[in-house]
């Protein structure tokens, strides 16, 4: 019995399963890094949102336009809601000294794969209501001077492709949730 114990703690197996506490950490570094690096060009995204909404909210206030001022009043206050949603559900978690670095590296990849699981919630859903505002707005008040079939000719394709790269974005997130799940679960398993 004593020689197969031994024969186990000298092969080469048992040196491949250990996983090197130093190698976890970096791993987790590196994570938290790729985290801290999205989330800033996302709040720089909504910066720049911002800088256009804002104004242009106040124009269109000024020459008359309060629909579409409303419009673009729920496109800032979406662009607003999803950084906080970023910051709330996406940041990296601080890690506890009471954690080990294979626990701390689970429980990061699983609060990304949940916010990226629900990314048409906290992400996509806020921005709606004022791009279909937009879009509204635009074609309300086309329809008075041109067919409607015009205004659906000419607004149909921008629509559509604005709806498709919402799916888009909705697509790539699940599919980076899949595989971050799939990741905490290897790590629960090793």
């Amino acid at each position: 019995m004593t020689d197969s114990l031994q024969q186990l703690w000298h092969t080469d197996e048992g040196v491949e399963a250990f996983t090197d506490p130093a190698r976890l950490a970096k791993r987790s570094t590196a994570f938290e890094r790729t985290i801290r690096r999205r989330n800033l060009v996302e709040y720089a995204a909504a910066a720049l949102l911002l800088c256009l909404e804002v104004p242009a909210t106040i124009m269109f206030f000024a020459i008359g336009e309060p629909v579409m001022a409303g419009a673009m009043a729920l496109m800032m206050c979406g662009t607003v809601f999803v950084a906080w949603s970023l910051y709330r559900r996406a940041s990296s978690q601080a890690h506890r000294p009471e954690e080990d670095c294979r626990t701390h590296l689970q429980v990061q990849y699983r609060r990304q794969a949940d916010a990226l699981r629900t990314v048409p919630l906290w992400y996509i859903g806020p921005l709606l209501p004022g791009v279909l505002g937009i879009y509204g707005t635009v074609a309300l008040e086309a329809i008075g001077k041109v067919d409607a079939w015009t205004v659906l000719a000419k607004l149909g394709g921008p629509l559509a492709a604005t709806l498709a790269f919402f799916g888009f974005v909705i697509w790539l997130n699940l599919r980076a949730a899949r595989k971050l799940a799939a990741q905490a679960k290897a790590l629960e398993e090793a």
